[in-house]
Parts: C-alpha cells; sequence; structure tokens
C-alpha cells in the first residue's frame, strides 16, 4: 500500500530539516579547513615581521630623540647646529620607514577583515538558499489540513510521528533564521572593523606625508644654513645673534600680555584638580613650566610646558571642549589652537580653561568643532619661534601646551608683522599643566 501524499511530503521536510542541521553544524568546520593554505600563513608571517620591524625603528627613533636633546644642550656652534640638523633628518627617516611599516601591518589587516566578510556573505548566500527552500516546503506542507493529516494515518502512534516531525521541521526553521541573524550582524562588525582599518590607513598615509614634507623642509634649512654662514663660525655667530635678537622681541611680547592679565586678576586659585586632562603627545618634556632658566630668549616664565617628540607626531586634545580658536603664522606659537573647556574640580565645581596647543605643522580642526578627549586637533612641528634658521637649545619639534583660566583670556595681532608678516598671540592667566595631567 503506498503512503499517503501528505505524509510523504511531511517526512520529506523532516529528512529536509536533519540534512539543514547537519549543514549548520558541520559548516563552520568546513569553512576553516578552506582557509588556511600556505598564502594565510605567509600573510601572518609577513605580519609578524612587520611587527618586529616597527619594535626596532621605534627603539632608533626614541635614541635618536635622546641624541637630539643631547645636542640641544651644547653651546651654540656651527657645528652643533648641523650635527642636530644631521639628527633630526634620520629620526624623520626612521619615521617615514616606521609610518611605512605601519601601513604595511594595516593592509595585512584589511585583507584579512576583507577575507572574513568573504566568508560570511559566502555562508549568508547558502543559508539564504537553504532557508528558501524550507520555506518553500512550508508553504507546501500547509495546503495539507489538520483534517487530512488525522486521515491519512493508520493509527496514532503514526499521527504522532508526524506531530513530531512538524516540530522539529519548526524547530530547524528557527535555527536556520538565527544563524542567518547572526551571520548578518557578523558581516555588520566586520565591514565596520573594515571601514576603521581604511580610515588608519588613510591618517597614516597623510602622516607620512606630512613627515616627508618635513624631511625636505630640515633639508633645505641646513642647506640654507651652510650657504648663510659659508661655513664660518663667525658668520654663524652674527646670524645667530639677529635672529636671537628678533626672536626676543616676540618672546617678551607674549610675557608682557601674559603678565598685564596676571597683575590685573591677581592670584587665582582653583580647588584641587587631579587627572583632569590627559597628555596632548606622547614624547619627553623638554621645557616644564614656571622660571626655567631661558632668560637669553627674552623671558623669565614659561608660561607651559614643552613635549619633543618626531616630527608630525599626532597632537591630541587634552579633554572633551569645543575648538575656541585657530592661528596661524611664523612667529610667536607659530601655528595654534585653543580649545575650551568645562572642568570639574575634586570638589565638584566646574571651572571654564582654554588649553593651548602650539607649533603645529598641520592643524586638524575648525573653530566652533566639538572635540572629545584624545581626539587628533593637528600634528606636531615647529612653526612660529622654532622654524627660525637656527635652532637654539630649547628650540626644535615639539608642542607647546599651556592651561589658561577664561577669564581674561585673549588674542591679540602681533605687533612685528614688519618681521614675519601676520600674527596673532593668545594671551592670558596661565596655571602649571601638570597639575591637570595624568
Amino acid at each position: 500500500m503506498s503512503e499517503p501524499k501528505s505524509n510523504f511530503k511531511l517526512r520529506k521536510i523532516y529528512i529536509l530539516c536533519l540534512l539543514a542541521g547537519a549543514i549548520l553544524v558541520f559548516q563552520p568546520f568546513l569553512g576553516q579547513a578552506a582557509d588556511q593554505p600556505a598564502a594565510v600563513e605567509d600573510l601572518n608571517a609577513q605580519r609578524d615581521a612587520k611587527q618586529r620591524q616597527l619594535l626596532e625603528l621605534q627603539a632608533k627613533i626614541a635614541d635618536l630623540q635622546t641624541q637630539i636633546n643631547a645636542q640641544r644642550s651644547k653651546i651654540a656652534s656651527l657645528s652643533n647646529e648641523v650635527k642636530l640638523y644631521d639628527l633630526q633628518i634620520q629620526q624623520i627617516e626612521a619615521k617615514i620607514a616606521e609610518l611605512n611599516a605601519q601601513i604595511e601591518v594595516t593592509n595585512a589587516d584589511i585583507i584579512d577583515v576583507t577575507k572574513q566578510i568573504t566568508a560570511a556573505e559566502n555562508q549568508i548566500t547558502q543559508k539564504k538558499e537553504l532557508l528558501t527552500d524550507l520555506l518553500r516546503q512550508i508553504y507546501e506542507a500547509d495546503q495539507v489540513s489538520p483534517l487530512q493529516i488525522v486521515l491519512t494515518q493508520n493509527s496514532f502512534s503514526e499521527l504522532l510521528n508526524q506531530f513530531q516531525s512538524t516540530v522539529a521541521f519548526q524547530d530547524q526553521t528557527g535555527r536556520l533564521v538565527g544563524e542567518l541573524t547572526s551571520l548578518k550582524k557578523q558581516l555588520d562588525e566586520t565591514q565596520q572593523a573594515l571601514s576603521e582599518k581604511k580610515k588608519e590607513l588613510e591618517d597614516l598615509k597623510g602622516q607620512a606625508q606630512l613627515t616627508q614634507d618635513n624631511l625636505v623642509t630640515e633639508q633645505k634649512q641646513k642647506q640654507a644654513l651652510l650657504t648663510a654662514t659659508r661655513g664660518q663660525e663667525s658668520k654663524y655667530k652674527q646670524l645667530s645673534s639677529q635672529l636671537s635678537a628678533e626672536e626676543a622681541q616676540v618672546n617678551r611680547e607674549i610675557y608682557n600680555l601674559d603678565l598685564t592679565i596676571r597683575e590685573r586678576l591677581g592670584d587665582k586659585t582653583l580647588p584641587p584638580v587631579s587627572g583632569a586632562m590627559t597628555w596632548p603627545m606622547e614624547g619627553i618634556l623638554t621645557q616644564g613650566y614656571g622660571n626655567t632658566g631661558f632668560t637669553s630668549l627674552g623671558y623669565t616664565f614659561h608660561n607651559g610646558i614643552d613635549i619633543a617628540a618626531p616630527p608630525s607626531t599626532p597632537i591630541h586634545a587634552a579633554a572633551d571642549g569645543v575648538v575656541y580658536a585657530i592661528g596661524y603664522g611664523r612667529a610667536a606659537y607659530g601655528n595654534w589652537v585653543a580649545i575650551r573647556h568645562a572642568i570639574k574640580s575634586d570638589d565638584g565645581t566646574v571651572n571654564n580653561l582654554i588649553t593651548l596647543y602650539g607649533h603645529m605643522n598641520r592643524i586638524a580642526v575648525s573653530t566652533g568643532q566639538g572635540v572629545l578627549r584624545g581626539d587628533t586637533i593637528g600634528y606636531e612641528g615647529n612653526s612660529g619661534n622654532t622654524t627660525a634658521l637656527l635652532y637654539g637649545p630649547d628650540r626644535g619639534y615639539h608642542v607647546h601646551f599651556s592651561v589658561f583660566d577664561e577669564e581674561g583670556f585673549g588674542i591679540q595681532d602681533g605687533a612685528y608683522i614688519k618681521i614675519y608678516g601676520a600674527y596673532k598671540i593668545p594671551y592670558g592667566y596661565t596655571y602649571d599643566p601638570m597639575r591637570f595631567l595624568k
């Protein structure tokens, strides 16, 4: 006696569900086996080699920074200045190599994420096809009424088997839908990771270009120094004296503006503030806040701290805030950014402060833009008074970081336009940045 058509359909669906379950169980293992060719192992080996190269380059850059700092502390002379240029050129070349290695590592990561996306897309396609077939079977099964199922069974046992088959079918369909949803989420996450990797790669390429530009600038400045002095120490001393006098004028201008506000406001005090800000840049502290002894530079009080690092190192917002103003120029702070913050003290009071980041190579934000702590706002350079033909013991690539009270903060046009062109000077009542940094 032949099996009823409805009974046959349900049994067929039940078998199909079991097959689907087996596919769901074994498919991940099949995918993993296919993703282990020698090419993948080679890619991982290349990434590991680049990571080791990165560590070596970073150690070399740090060592060169130490040598640069030591060279700056020596008495100014033509030979010392040439040696300083050579060290900085070596450091820039090492930084370019480091960035290129980082780009290659990021490229390898992008390839890896792309493979994950492709694998997820393939699994989604397969599961969609299987789900489509199951949904078609559901539709066919729905054409059989419950009464027909009951009437076609020879016994209660067979009827119970049919009900169990139907329940199993529904469970397997539910599992398949769940797997499809999970894969879709996985694909979204890997696509997001790929977008972030691509952005990181674009940022690295932009930073590498800035560093390359710095290398060209350094080489030109070294040649300009040798041309201007004709390799003679006497010519160097004469040129150095002239430039130092011009810079002293601008330094005195900044000092007097700050001093005027400090005298008008008196001694301001803030409640204790601990860890309200993070360091604006990774590097070495080369000058602190206050009476740091650089009287020969035209001032007796340093209104911030200086942090030195390889050219074009990213500079970050020290705390959440809004970009208050930006400025450009060849004197004073050079290319700078000022950010307004509402900083909460340990006792809960809120203080409005402004942080200043000076001597940038390139500014990456605009006035009125909101920034979060750690956001990149620009890249380290030596614009402003650090860009004179000659380097003194205090100068070179670094970021000048100041913390101003909002009360009394102002921005004024520079006075020495005939020498430096147009430039602006932020000024006000400053605090020791070390009070806020963690």
